[in-house]
């Protein structure tokens, strides 16, 4: 798997310009908007319930929650941190704004949860879940290319409330071939 980080700096400036690009355009402007002001309909959880944020987790998962940004606020610090190949940032609203500004190039984007677990404390003591998937989508773009990711994303809790403070992903493919992805043209249909 391909760690988090940043490990290429032209790759995360590519990812951040496109990304402030669409930003500006308005581009999903109405969908965050729209997801932006649902509460979560669940109640928090206590602290030390490694299982029940399993569960929600799986719940998000249900709910396309990486293609969709409909994910249980309730499970989240408001300061998380989320990593990925490409971009690093620190924030739930940041996350579901960034994601709204992907979602209307997705065509038929399909994300599979293959499993989930807790492994335990990591080196400062708290708790971590894993969980291993797969992302499959077509973009809407005149190529119609294919991003096709293997993933696992680890899930790091604070102790206090027992919410998700840093939300790492890693991936099948570096920040490079995932950027080849969307370049490359996809099956003619």
């Amino acid at each position: 798997m391909h760690q988090s980080g940043g490990e290429n700096v032209l790759v995360s400036g590519l990812v951040s310009a496109m990304t402030e690009s669409l930003r500006v355009l308005g581009v999903g402007k109405q969908q965050y908007q729209q997801i932006a002001v649902q509460p979560s309909p669940n109640p928090p959880l206590a602290a030390g319930d490694v299982q029940g944020v399993i569960e929600r987790i799986q719940q998000d998962y249900q709910q396309a929650y990486f293609v969709t940004g409909v994910i249980d606020d309730s499970i989240y610090d408001q300061g998380c941190t989320f990593v990925d190949p490409t971009v690093q940032f620190s924030g739930l609203d940041l996350w579901k704004r960034n994601l709204q500004l992907l979602v209307p190039f997705l065509i038929k984007p399909r994300i599979e949860l293959m499993s989930i677990s807790s492994v335990g404390p990591n080196s400062q003591g708290a708790e971590q879940i894993q969980a291993e998937w797969t992302l499959d989508t077509v973009i809407s773009l005149p190529w119609r290319p294919r991003v096709s990711i293997l993933g696992s994303t680890i899930y790091t809790l604070n102790s206090d409330a027992n919410k998700v403070v840093r939300h790492v992903e890693s991936w099948s493919v570096s920040a490079w071939q995932a950027l080849l992805q969307i370049v490359t043209p996809g099956p003619r249909q």
